[in-house]
């Protein structure tokens, strides 16, 4: 399959240098209107517009340059030359923390990824500089973002032609042997298939699903809540019939303040209790829901990995369930970036009632899904 970038770029050119250039004589006239002090900010403007024009320019000398990706079962070929699948150690769509979109580690989208080949030890590639990063040698070939194609049609091809070198996790997790599905696997923990023909672990389908539910009783807390609301209240009401003068102090200085706080716990802990913290691992996958939030459902067949290990990143010793999703596939859950993967850390397990038997459950249904950490 043939990738060109030259669309984006020409249209993300033509759109800064026009806009650069209507406000850049915008600026110009205010300059020209302005006196004294009052022309500081109109010259900010205009260098600012004139950034904007150079920029536009930019895209616009990158997009009249000769680029060519072609993707087939040869392997990957650039314009100036390309690498045979054989010399391919893995390619990878390499996601950066510092490009994220602002936002929550819920909602926010991180921005396209660039595309990434590990070639074998001896093969070169005659464009940009390699370079090693976590002991792998590795060449940058392009911004996703720039391909007209997009995305998704890049993550097609690699699925198709690349198999198991095209990474979904990181390079240093082992398979776990592990009973459960038997998967098609290969070098690069890429996205995995299972197996054809009868599956040597249907006694894991057998097995009933298992749900953890939270250690906390959001029971408990909600009637807590709700107490200190109705007492609150009731404070308050006094207050306001009886006046300041006829009652205590205590009275007057907590009854409006536990009507508050005690309503408002109330509305947090019943939300909890309608939709508590919530994880099921079964033959088909698994979901979880955290307190408050929707369940979220992920199918065996949309995970590269998931293992149980300390989430990474932080300082917390305690273990938490980790996902990889296959590339293409997204989720409404935080996520963390791993060597330019996006990790999804699922849920402590010490928040969980019995958490200390996630690890054997995930690794059970997870089958060869299941990673060793690094």
């Amino acid at each position: 399959m043939e990738f060109t970038r030259s669309g984006r770029l020409r249209a993300s050119g033509r759109r800064w240098v026009g806009w650069g250039l209507c406000l850049e004589a915008g600026a110009v006239v205010w300059a020209v209107l302005a006196k004294g002090e009052a022309r500081t900010p109109a010259f900010l403007a205009m260098a600012l517009t004139g950034l904007a024009v150079l920029a536009g320019a930019r895209d616009l000398r990158r997009a009249r340059r000769p680029f060519g990706l072609r993707i087939d079962g040869y392997g990957i070929t650039l314009h100036e030359g390309g690498l045979a699948w054989g010399q391919i150690e893995g390619v990878a769509l390499h996601y950066s923390r510092a490009d994220t979109t602002e936002g929550d580690e819920r909602t926010a989208v991180p921005r396209p990824p660039r595309l990434r080949v590990y070639p074998v030890q001896g093969a070169d590639l005659p464009v940009g500089r390699a370079f090693t990063g976590n002991g792998r040698r590795a060449y940058d070939l392009v911004d996703t973002a720039e391909l007209d194609q997009g995305v998704d049609a890049l993550i097609g091809a690699l699925t198709r032609y690349a198999g198991p070198r095209f990474e979904g996790a990181p390079h240093g997790l082992r398979r776990a042997v592990a009973p459960g599905p038997i998967t098609v696997q290969g070098p690069g923990f890429g996205p995995l298939v299972d197996a054809p023909g009868p599956r040597p672990a249907a006694r894991a389908a057998a097995r009933e699903p298992r749900a953890f539910v939270a250690r906390r009783r959001t029971g408990a807390r909600l009637l807590a809540a709700l107490a200190v609301a109705v007492i609150g209240t009731a404070m308050t009401i006094l207050l306001i019939t009886e006046g300041v003068s006829s009652v205590s102090e205590p009275v007057v200085a907590l009854g409006p303040l536990s009507t508050v706080l005690g309503w408002t716990w109330s509305l947090v802990s019943f939300r909890r209790w309608v939709r508590p913290l919530r994880l099921r691992i079964g033959p088909e996958g698994l979901s979880v829901g955290n307190f408050g939030d929707p369940e979220v459902a992920i199918r065996w067949d949309q995970v590269v990995a998931v293992t149980v290990a300390r989430r990474p990143g932080t300082m917390e010793k305690h273990p938490w369930l980790l996902l990889w999703p296959v590339p293409g596939h997204s989720f409404v859950l935080p996520r963390d970036m791993v060597d330019g993967h996006q990790t999804y850390p699922l849920v402590e397990l010490r928040r969980l009632r019995d958490g200390d038997e996630v690890e054997a459950v995930t690794r059970y249904f997870a089958g060869s899904r299941y990673a060793e950490p690094a």
